[in-house]
């Protein structure tokens, strides 16, 4: 696999990821309890990624779009997610923010379309393209249909996510 292939795959996981937290905040927003969200996640597309140097040759900007994430659990639906991350090769690590939009159905409090603000970071292998320990998290910045009004907060992991809605 290329190096651009590889970051794409790595922005595509950092975004799903933040996708879900911001899913999970958004539904416990509109109850006047929380909702407890968790589930698994997978990217079903990497999108489109540009990459250029940024600042020095080991430093690369990479601005992803289209990046798609499917949703199982609490959360079941698909996520779009675009973003920009910086990866850096002398450190090895990887650091994305983004927005994600998911469209689909929070379990308890029903269906419409949620949007979060994202974040994430992981260690990043230049020479392979592989992410490790990647973590994150969303916070809800909008909903339509049940889903509107929502708001809270979405942890994410390789490829799990829990948080609690409001």
């Amino acid at each position: 696999m290329s190096l651009r292939g590889r970051f794409r795959i790595v922005g595509l996981v950092a975004i799903a990821a933040l996708a879900a937290a911001a899913i999970a905040a958004h539904g416990a927003a509109g109850a006047s309890t929380s909702t407890p969200v968790s589930g698994t996640f997978t990217v079903t597309d990497p999108g489109t990624t540009t990459c250029a140097t940024n600042g020095a040759p080991f430093i690369l900007r990479c601005e992803s779009t289209g990046f798609t994430i499917q949703y199982s659990g609490s959360l079941s639906g698909t996520s779009i997610v675009n973003f920009s991350e910086i990866i850096n090769c002398k450190t090895s690590t990887t650091f994305a923010t983004g927005t994600e939009t998911f469209t689909g159905s929070v379990a308890g409090v029903g269906s419409g379309s949620l949007s979060w603000r994202k974040e994430g970071r992981a260690g990043f292998d230049c020479a392979t393209g592989e992410l490790s320990n990647f973590s994150g998290s969303g916070s809800i910045i909008a909903g339509t249909g049940d889903l509107a009004g929502l708001n809270g907060n979405v942890l994410f992991g390789p490829d799990i996510y829990s948080g609690e809605l409001h």
